[in-house]
């Protein structure tokens, strides 16, 4: 496996500035950025002891991940996405973290999971299906091998709530992110998939500014969903803006998805 130095240099500035990296596969095809990482946090909600949680555990997460990165590069780590690496393995590294859950909704009855991932992973796991394995389903997800994600905020949440100082933490964390993904790590994707809904428009977040593309109007409406269609200048690179593909995401989206994406990566073959 080579890092590339694209990759070195995201990986040192978000070191330097603390701030959460990724994971999956960095030499993948598909960026994909969502609004935050899900936590279930133990303190009632809007208060102090729930912000010092929320804030401790982003913490936590941005020191382990920046860690088993750096890790990684010391060892040329690469996975070879060996179906018998154990369980423990796979999620204290980014670069497999999750992979080879049941390709399933998670669901717990008395107190047993079933072995399955979130929703959210279901659906990148289905584009990743029908980008690339021509509609095939898993048994396990595994579109880690060809993904990298994100997020556009790095402050944990268990939902998108509105408090005034949560939006304000949130705001200020996006505001952080912004020269992290305007590293040209971030712009190397051919394909970009910004899964955050409203959030740019309300943080001040300029996906073209950042991400150096371009919106023509192109916008693509799905019964009740939508995405918008960027594009860098020199047309290798396209970046999808849409809803985030957590619950109740409608598979006729999915779908055009996934087919936008096939389109784009057939005709620039040589991506």
């Amino acid at each position: 496996m080579k890092y590339t130095s694209h990759f070195r240099e995201a990986l040192n500035f978000a070191e330097k500035e603390k701030l959460y990296l990724g994971s999956g596969n960095p030499d993948g095809k598909i960026l994909v950025i969502g609004k935050e990482h899900y936590f279930n946090h133990n303190f009632n909600i809007d208060t102090d002891d729930f912000y010092q949680e929320i804030l401790q555990h982003r913490s936590k997460e941005i020191t382990q991940n920046i860690s088993s990165w750096k890790n990684n590069i010391d060892n040329n780590f690469f996975p070879d996405w060996d179906p018998d690496l154990n369980i423990e393995k796979i999620n204290i590294n980014p670069f497999t973290i999750y992979w080879n859950q049941k390709n399933k909704n998670n669901r717990i009855i008395n107190g047993i999971g079933n072995g399955g991932t979130s929703n959210t992973y279901v659906n990148y796991q289905k584009i990743y299906q029908n980008v690339f394995l021509e509609g095939k389903k898993e048994e396990n997800i595994n579109f880690q091998k060809l993904f990298f994600l994100s997020e556009l905020n790095d402050l944990p949440s268990k939902k998108s709530f509105n408090f005034p100082k949560l939006k304000d933490l949130r705001k200020e964390f996006i505001n952080q992110r912004k020269n992290l993904f305007r590293q040209d790590f971030f712009r190397s994707f051919p394909v970009t998939i910004i899964a955050t809904g409203h959030y740019p428009n309300e943080y001040d977040f300029n996906i073209e500014e950042v991400f150096q593309v371009n919106w023509i109007g192109e916008t693509s409406i799905v019964g009740n969903s939508w995405f918008n269609i960027h594009y860098s200048d020199d047309k290798k690179r396209i970046l999808i803006h849409t809803r985030q593909l957590s619950t109740s995401v409608p598979n006729h989206l999915i779908i055009s998805i996934s087919n936008l994406i096939s389109n784009f990566l057939n005709n620039n073959s040589r991506i």
